[in-house]
């Protein structure tokens, strides 16, 4: 009877201000490019090594990682000292299919206008399936990967990792995606990419002299200030922008971006109303405060007992 090869267990080191993925998913599900990114991964048939390759991401495995139009790096901290170099190549649409792609694009200002607010029309995919390199790659003719690690597999855990912290970037910003496929938003932009600067660098030799800056004239007539918000104010979240932009690629902290910044509006909030309402604020830290609570006197954690006879 043949004995199975046993593997001893290794745990991945911990890494300080690795890169945190923020969602249980792969993406955003409510987004189409998210779902074909997600149906990417699965059918590289990863197995476990993309449940892994999750936690990696998660946990913030990753320390480093760089997109550059065609290639991605990453370097991800596994159970060796030195962490694993991880890159994958795109193949990239050149010559005069990528001139006829964007010139199908600029012909549409509508879709470069959607692609610049991180939507992704539909019809950008078919404009590169009829060019023969898909948007969205398949592994066996469109990407090649490699990891410094010891695992056989490819891709591995530490690339299922890049490959998930990639589909969190492009469900933000599906641009990247044309980026890894060759053609920039400078392609896009044409003389438009131009910064502003240089334009504003030669004025006209006639031009009319400008009024004076006033408050009033950018800001309009103030108003008279409101007397009240009313109750409504008080059941709205505290930070409703950062729910509105969704969570934040390659965010570095402990916690989730969203519950971080929550917590800090709400602080902010409250110490905003009490500065609006005029009443003193206190800004000493809760273990330098005493809080009486009927006849205990509390302070540091000690209980002391007040006499309330008299």
């Amino acid at each position: 009877m043949s004995k199975k090869k046993r593997y001893t267990l290794r745990t991945a080191l911990a890494v300080k201000g690795g890169i945190r993925a923020q969602n249980p998913h792969v993406g955003n599900l409510r987004v189409w490019w998210s779902r074909r990114w997600t149906e990417v991964l699965e059918n590289f048939r990863l197995g476990a090594r993309l449940g892994r390759g999750r936690n990696y991401a998660v946990s913030g495995q990753v320390s480093s990682l760089t997109i550059r139009p065609g290639f991605v790096e990453a370097a991800v901290q596994g159970s060796d000292k030195e962490p694993y170099t991880s890159d994958i190549r795109f193949r990239a649409v050149e010559g005069e299919a990528k001139a006829r792609i964007i010139e199908l694009l600029r012909r549409r200002p509508m879709m470069i206008a959607r692609l610049l607010v991180c939507d992704l029309p539909d019809e950008v995919e078919a404009f590169f399936r009829a060019e023969g390199c898909p948007l969205f790659p398949k592994r066996e003719h469109d990407l090649t990967s490699r990891c410094t690690c010891p695992d056989y597999a490819n891709p591995c855990k530490h690339l299922a990792a890049v490959y998930y912290l990639l589909g969190e970037a492009i469900t933000k910003n599906p641009l990247i995606l044309l980026e890894l496929r060759g053609i920039s938003r400078a392609d896009l932009l044409g003389e438009a990419a131009e910064p502003a600067g240089a334009a504003a660098a030669a004025p006209p030799a006639e031009a009319a002299a400008e009024e004076p800056w006033t408050r009033e004239g950018f800001y309009g007539v103030p108003r008279e200030a409101f007397s009240d918000y009313g109750p409504a104010l008080a059941s709205v979240t505290p930070a409703p922008l950062i729910y509105r932009l969704g969570p934040l690629p390659f965010w570095r902290g402990q916690e989730r971006f969203t519950d971080t910044l929550e917590h800090l509006y709400a602080r902010a909030a409250t110490r905003g109303w009490t500065v609006w309402t005029g009443e003193p604020l206190d800004l000493r830290r809760e273990d330098e405060k005493i809080v009486i609570k009927g006849a205990n006197l509390h302070l540091k954690h000690h209980r002391m007992r007040v006499d309330t006879s008299a």
